[in-house]
């Protein structure tokens, strides 16, 4: 007599990978790289407004990806090896644009905090991570690997939620910290240098991405 056929079961977000993915993205985070040098550039520049405007921005893109990786991320890199060298080349060229811009500065604090200011800071903190190919490579392998396609929507949408607000809490922070009166202050004289540092460290960031590219 045959046996009843039960359907696979949907693979279930458990407690300790939860922790263990929100750890990964923690660390992650706090680690220094384009998102941070826009979203404080953005604060000392632009204001505090702006900066919480730039960290939405890179939010938004975390979320995106956190939605690809659940669709299998990390598939659709293999199926498509070409797209991934794409989107470095293009992450790159936006990386070294950035850079550049920066180089140019004159390190002056602009009078607009109006809406379109704010706009533009969404867009650049969106740019930023969404071309960035650590954030590729990061979600693509790493969180990929914890994201099995085929997750429980409910599961899916609290991983989704928890990313994404652990990602908008720390930039927002960033942006609060470098926005701030008495960081202001110390680094009014120096916002030049200050622009000239991230410039390099963005050019700097571009030729690597590059070279990964060509290989």
């Amino acid at each position: 007599m045959c046996g009843t056929v039960h359907p696979p079961a949907q693979p279930v977000m458990t407690p300790n990978t939860l922790l263990l993915i929100l750890s990964i993205h923690a660390l992650a985070l706090v680690s220094p790289g384009p998102d941070f040098a826009v979203v404080t550039r953005t604060a000392i520049v632009s204001g505090r407004r702006a900066g919480l405007w730039a960290a939405a921005g890179v939010a938004t893109a975390i979320g995106i990806y956190v939605l690809v990786s659940v669709l299998g991320m990390s598939l659709v890199l293999a199926a498509l090896p070409g797209l991934s060298r794409i989107l470095a080349v293009v992450g790159a060229l936006y990386l070294a644009w950035l850079g550049v811009q920066c180089l140019r500065s004159r390190g002056q604090l602009p009078d607009a905090q109006g809406t379109q200011a704010g706009h533009k800071a969404f867009v650049s903190g969106f740019l930023t991570n969404l071309l960035n190919p650590k954030a590729m490579l990061y979600f693509g392998s790493v969180l990929s690997q914890a994201l099995k396609p085929g997750l429980a929507a409910a599961d899916v949408a609290l991983l989704w939620t928890l990313l994404v607000a652990e990602s908008l809490l720390w930039f927002a922070l960033v942006a609060l910290l470098f926005s701030s009166r008495p960081v202001l202050a110390w680094l009014r004289a120096r916002l030049v240098w200050l622009d000239r540092t991230v410039g390099a460290v963005l050019l700097v960031l571009a030729a690597k991405v590059s070279l990964l590219a060509a290989r």
